[in-house]
């Protein structure tokens, strides 16, 4: 077998040029998952479907009493619903009277403990006694329209968190209420939700996009929707 020549005296590695190689291969080989951190997911539920043959129409927004126009917040969420309204062909009305339909918003967000924040089930628990369960009590919840509300709890540490700080991940879900203006008949009522260590208000505009995806053909049911980060 050919014997491979010993490096001459003196010969030292660039090590810069080596690090710099490593690097660039680890980019590439990480290229495929960099697609994973520019998308969402985001579940859809659907209740009652879009009646068959009926144009998008004319739209306004039906606030409930709770809901003041001038509140920040409802200002947020309304212009995030309507650019998904728009985008499927609906058209705002001059007023309510003289829409077709009226949308009813609603929005809420939590910061929920992770189901991981305790040790497993078969850990003694803290003290001894039965072992200790997974503890997901929303704590810091609020939200605004559709049987929404807002509140405050509590849970336990663990993993991933100090004593008072236990792992969390953010929780927000928003929802569309389409009534017809003319009989006051419920259309379809959807709710779409996401869940994930970090979800921004940013994401309004993308969750009324799920929820309208596919539009007209919006059938009862739940179905799991990705969506693409701007």
């Amino acid at each position: 077998m050919p014997k491979v020549p010993a490096p001459p005296d003196g010969f030292r590695p660039d090590r810069r040029r080596w690090g710099l190689a490593l690097v660039a291969a680890t980019a590439v080989a990480l290229l495929p998952g960099c697609a994973a951190f520019k998308q969402i997911g985001v579940d859809v539920v659907t209740f009652g479907a879009w009646p068959d043959q009926r144009l998008p129409g004319r739209y306004a927004f039906d606030r409930l009493p709770s809901q003041d126009a001038g509140n920040p917040e409802q200002v947020q969420l309304e212009d995030a619903a309507a650019q998904a309204l728009q985008r499927v062909g609906f058209v705002a009305a001059d007023s309510a009277a003289r829409a077709d339909v009226l949308v009813q918003t609603g929005w809420s967000r939590a910061r929920v403990l992770s189901p991981f924040a305790d040790p497993a089930p078969w850990w003694p628990a803290r003290g001894g006694g039965a072992p200790l369960r997974p503890d997901r009590r929303a704590h810091a919840a609020v939200g605004v329209g559709i049987g929404v509300g807002v509140g405050v709890g509590g849970g336990r540490g663990g993993f991933g968190g100090s004593v008072g700080e236990p792992a969390t991940y953010d929780r927000q879900q928003v929802q569309l209420l389409f009534i017809d203006r003319a009989s006051r008949d419920k259309l379809v009522e959807i709710q779409v939700r996401h869940e994930a260590r970090y979800s921004s208000a940013d994401y309004l505009p993308l969750l009324f996009d799920a929820g309208l995806s596919g539009f007209p053909d919006l059938k009862a049911g739940t179905r799991h929707v990705t969506v693409q980060l701007p």
